[in-house]
């Protein structure tokens, strides 16, 4: 695939400040920086502690799923449920977050998912969870998550100032991280003490991470020129993105990627159990190294991107993600022999998980520097309705894994991503 280069614009936003010159020194300088600041640290620790819940929750819940139901649809349909939220509330959580406290939203949309996990660890304690339960849990916790983009990444550039491409890159290195322990600690869990563990461990998790979003010193809301109507606010952001090259790239590959790319995770526990055999404590061993791949390949583009290669790293890496389904798709044909296809397997999931972290740190990076500041709210809840598409995706692989096997579900979703990217190619959304 031919990529364009950079945009201009994308050059001279981040050409400024510590990470704009390029220097080790300055990288250096911005790191300390940003490790020094207390309302960056609570932000960022945030995000990590929340990030661990997510996969933590996900792949236990999927793998429990499968044990009560035996139904790869029904695994699917856990993320499609967490991913529904972004799709229906995303834009306009982004509106909302341009006329309150930023902090005070955070702070109640983490009390609000505080409570649901202790109402689902009673739930399991009493012998009483079932998928309906999980269901609806799946929904407010989509719900929690809706407001990350708009709220919690919108306040994380506004304490980065101009180390804003490092900032952005160690959350998606630490994000990267808990897709790394988070499924590991997962399968340990459910193997050891089971559901009841995996919501006693969240509900702690959420209230020590409330008490962070409490004690931080956070930016004000930025003033609003006039006083529209939400609607108003809404129509005039998405029309915004529609008049701004550069973010209707980055909101197409997203579409693409949540679509076709992404969800292959909700495949991996059936993967692990199905083709492999293996026990949860493997499969969440298995999920984690596409989090470790993750991890590194977000450590490196924090270390050492500039921002006239940020579109390529972005382009590339979603490509290749996509390139590396396929190949675990003809994998899957042949798992369950020998070592050598958990082995395989591991590899490939490690060389997804650094093509996702190029794509997922650009996604964010991009974002805020090719969106005006008073737009930057309302374009993170576009993108989070972008990414809200995830659920037709975890449908169409669960669908096919249904009717047609895991391995013929996977190659048919990477052909048909990469058939996608094909089209924005030809039309000239990738390239001009």
């Amino acid at each position: 695939m031919t990529v364009g280069s950079a945009p201009d614009s994308v050059g001279r936003a981040g050409g400024s400040g510590a990470d704009g010159d390029g220097g080790a020194g300055a990288k250096s300088a911005a790191i300390r920086a940003l490790l020094r600041d207390p309302n960056y640290l609570s932000i960022w620790v945030l995000g990590t502690l929340t990030g661990f819940i997510r996969w933590f929750q996900l792949l236990a819940l999927g793998v429990y799923t499968f044990e009560i139901t035996g139904s790869p649809l029904l695994v699917a349909i856990v993320p499609i449920l967490w991913g529904l939220p972004l799709a229906i509330c995303g834009p306009l959580i982004g509106g909302v977050a341009d006329r309150v406290n930023r902090k005070l939203m955070l702070g109640a949309s983490i009390a609000m998912i505080l409570v649901v996990a202790i109402t689902m660890a009673s739930l399991a304690y009493a012998g009483s969870l079932t998928v309906t339960h999980i269901f609806v849990a799946s929904v407010l916790s989509g719900l929690f998550w809706a407001t990350d983009m708009p709220v919690r990444r919108r306040l994380l550039g506004d304490v980065a100032g101009s180390a804003l491409a490092t900032a952005m890159s160690f959350d998606a290195a630490t994000n990267s991280a808990t897709r790394m322990m988070g499924p590991l600690l997962g399968g340990v869990m459910l193997q050891l003490v089971g559901i009841t563990g995996v919501f006693v461990l969240s509900s702690s998790v959420y209230a020590i991470g409330l008490v962070l979003i409490i004690l931080a010193r956070l930016p004000a809301p930025s003033m609003r020129v006039g006083q529209s109507a939400l609607i108003h606010d809404l129509i005039a952001g998405i029309r915004f993105v529609l008049g701004n090259w550069e973010l209707r790239r980055v909101l197409a590959v997203t579409i693409v990627f949540n679509v076709w790319g992404f969800p292959f995770t909700a495949m991996i526990p059936i993967l692990g159990k199905e083709r492999l055999g293996l026990d949860p404590f493997h499969v969440g061993l298995l999920s984690s190294l596409e989090g470790f791949g993750a991890f590194m390949g977000a450590m490196v583009v924090a270390l050492y991107a500039t921002p006239v290669h940020f579109p390529r790293i972005f382009l590339w890496g979603a490509s290749l993600y996509l390139v590396m389904i396929f190949y675990l798709g003809v994998l899957s044909f042949v798992a369950g022999g020998p070592n050598h296809s958990f082995i395989a397997a591991a590899l490939s999931l490690t060389v997804m998980g650094l093509a996702g972290a190029c794509f997922a740190t650009m996604q964010s990076t991009l974002t805020y520097l090719c969106a005006q500041p008073e737009y930057r709210s309302r374009v993170f809840g576009v993108l989070a309705l972008c990414i809200g598409t995830g659920p037709i995706g975890f449908l169409n692989v669960g669908w096919m894994a249904e009717s047609y096997g895991v391995p013929t579900a996977l190659l048919a979703m990477s052909v048909e991503g990469l058939f996608a990217f094909l089209l924005l190619w030809i039309y000239g959304v990738l390239s001009r």
